[in-house]
């Protein structure tokens, strides 16, 4: 009887064992972040900048996902630290990821609208630009739990010229995300 009774109790964990092991990400799982760094733009006129970045991201597979954000950076000019070119950034990205236990690399690229907007002395100069831009990016998460992971990623846009200055650059960011 005790060997009925151990080994009934050993069929009944192994499906709640595998459950408690789901890997995330999953094929219709999905996450919430948000990332904070600098914004190093190309034009030599700008200077570095802070970043800014919200996203939802859906995962079609557990490699691969589509990534909606929200982004808002505020490189300042050179000639004057309170003139600024803020870029507001609607964006949908598609992104790769690779296996690595606690590690997960990944790539991507996508396309998004932005919103540029000179700025003297903190407030709105002239009209602003909306152009459809373009990124790169890869980076690295870092699962800390199996729902929550700490990210650091490279992203390159590349956007249209506005009033002469080219608003591509690369930003630097380091972010949490927490899988659902």
């Amino acid at each position: 009887m005790r060997q009925f009774c151990v080994a009934l109790a050993m069929v009944l964990a192994v499906p709640s064992a595998s459950l408690a092991q789901r890997r995330v990400p999953a094929t219709d799982s999905a996450a919430l972040g948000a990332d904070v760094g600098l914004f190093l733009p190309r034009e030599e006129a700008l200077d570095m900048g802070p970043n800014v970045e919200g996203f939802y991201e859906y995962y079609f597979t557990p490699r691969t996902s589509v990534r909606v954000g929200l982004g808002w950076m505020n490189p300042e000019f050179d000639r004057e630290e309170d003139d600024s070119l803020r870029y507001i950034r609607i964006a949908t990205d598609v992104v790769y990821n690779w296996e690595g236990g606690a590690l997960h690399p990944f790539v991507g690229a996508g396309l998004g609208v932005y919103f540029l907007q000179l700025r003297d002395n903190g407030e709105n100069f002239g009209d602003s630009e909306s152009k459809l831009g373009a990124t790169v990016f890869g980076g690295l998460e870092f699962f800390t739990s199996r729902s929550v992971a700490v990210k650091a990623e490279a992203r390159y846009h590349l956007v249209s010229d506005v009033d002469s200055l080219n608003p591509d650059g690369l930003a630097l960011t380091i972010g949490l995300k927490k899988y659902f």
